[in-house]
């Protein structure tokens, strides 16, 4: 979601005429920041530190993202050297306008195009949650859930692939709680009426929430050769006790019954999921049903944090912080070197068998890599003549915990 709020501030200064640039060459520099946990927010006062050496009086630091909700004009008073411009998530024209009250760049560089779009196109569909899960701050920074529009979601997707991308990403903080303000239907319809875009090759949504997942959101997804077959749906814990204390809303029954449900329609479903060790009132037992429920399941993917307090959150304020951080660390590594063997099976699985890989760029070692529709990862190898874009027909020949390695058809 920061990657969208990301793309649709660029947008907006590419079409005003800004261009992008190194930071040394620079007139202005732009943080958008995440609070969701304590090291995120630590990484945004470092970085604001280390603007302190490049700030001018002709230079211009901007602050976005959940921070902006969480501190506003503290940055400020905390930060006065940089005299930060505070920009609250989606307001992005006044920004644009305040930046063309300090600069004037008539004399400058013709317009770039405006168009900011790649192979993949960030779309958001919910801003907010109502959810109010007893750890998360999001609700705090982000604001009760607002809906856009089916028929806006879809324009925006159309523009999209005319403009040359070839995958969507529908994102919410909750994204199954989607409904049209217009009352044309949830996720499950506006998917179906996403898929039909002519040229879109791939569909992703993301992050689905156990509690308001439809079932038919499941049969669409099982029909479609656009959706891909991934479901990004946290879990958080998998005792039922530790969900209670969360305020989750739902018990580890019921999540196990949307995994059978989905792997019954669609037996290759990629299954990513988040989960917190060391919540407050976490036993050893509570911490054992999740380990239990992480070997069970044999997730693709396992996001995998420590509990850390957000000043805010009911967690926070209510409940004591009672795991002490050597044992959270030590059950995080627990489940790191768990999900390290179970997803190294799982993605052994892939070997031998023939995949399509949507070509999303070049590594850092130059070679293409993209995903394939169940969300993992493959690198392309003697890949000549392909571009990012392309839906290439692979050969796994090598997997790893994290990704895939391939020949293309011939």
């Amino acid at each position: 979601m920061n990657t969208a709020d990301s793309e649709s501030l660029a947008r907006k200064l590419l079409a005003a005429g800004y261009v992008e640039d190194s930071l040394d060459r620079a007139d202005v520099a732009i943080l958008n920041t995440c609070v969701v946990r304590q090291a995120s927010e630590d990484r945004v006062y470092a970085k604001l530190h280390e603007l302190k050496e490049w700030k001018t009086p002709e230079r211009t630091v901007a602050v976005t993202g959940c921070i902006v909700a969480k501190e506003g004009t503290q940055l400020g008073r905390r930060f006065p050297t940089l005299d930060p411009m505070v920009v609250p998530i989606g307001e992005y024209d006044a920004f644009v306008a305040d930046l063309d009250a300090r600069y004037d760049y008539s004399q400058g560089e013709p317009l770039p195009p405006a168009g900011r779009t790649g192979v993949s196109h960030f779309v958001r569909v919910i801003q907010g949650c109502d959810h109010n899960c007893t750890f998360c701050i999001v609700p705090k920074v982000r604001g009760r859930e607002r809906h856009i529009a089916l028929t806006a979601v879809v324009a925006e997707c159309c523009e999209a692939v005319a403009a040359g991308a070839k995958e969507v990403v529908l994102l919410g903080q909750n994204v199954d709680d989607y409904r049209d303000p217009d009352g044309e239907g949830g996720l499950a319809t506006l998917v179906t009426a996403v898929e039909r875009i002519p040229g879109l090759k791939r569909l992703r949504f993301m992050t689905s929430h156990p509690q308001d997942l439809e079932p038919r959101l499941l049969e669409v997804m099982a029909a479609s050769d656009v959706i891909c077959r991934e479901l990004q749906l946290p879990v958080q814990s998998g005792d039922d006790g530790i969900l209670k204390r969360m305020a989750r809303g739902y018990q580890t029954r019921h999540y196990r019954a949307i995994v059978e449900r989905a792997r019954t329609l669609m037996p290759d479903i990629g299954l990513v999921t988040d989960v917190i060790v060391g919540f407050p009132g976490e036993s050893d037992e509570a911490f054992q049903n999740t380990r239990r429920l992480i070997e069970e399941i044999e997730f693709d993917v396992v996001h995998l944090a420590m509990y850390s307090p957000r000043p805010g959150t009911f967690a926070a304020d209510k409940m004591q912080d009672d795991v002490p951080g050597s044992e959270k660390l030590r059950r995080l590594n627990d489940l790191l070197g768990l999900q390290k063997s179970i997803a190294a099976r799982k993605t052994a699985r892939w070997v031998g068998r023939d995949v399509q890989v949507l070509v999303e760029g070049h590594d850092e070692l130059g070679r293409l890599y993209g995903r394939i529709r169940q969300g993992k990862r493959a690198i392309l190898l003697k890949a000549s003549g392909i571009e990012p874009g392309q839906v290439v027909d692979v050969r796994v020949l090598h997997a790893t915990a994290g990704q895939l390695t391939g020949l293309p058809a011939a």
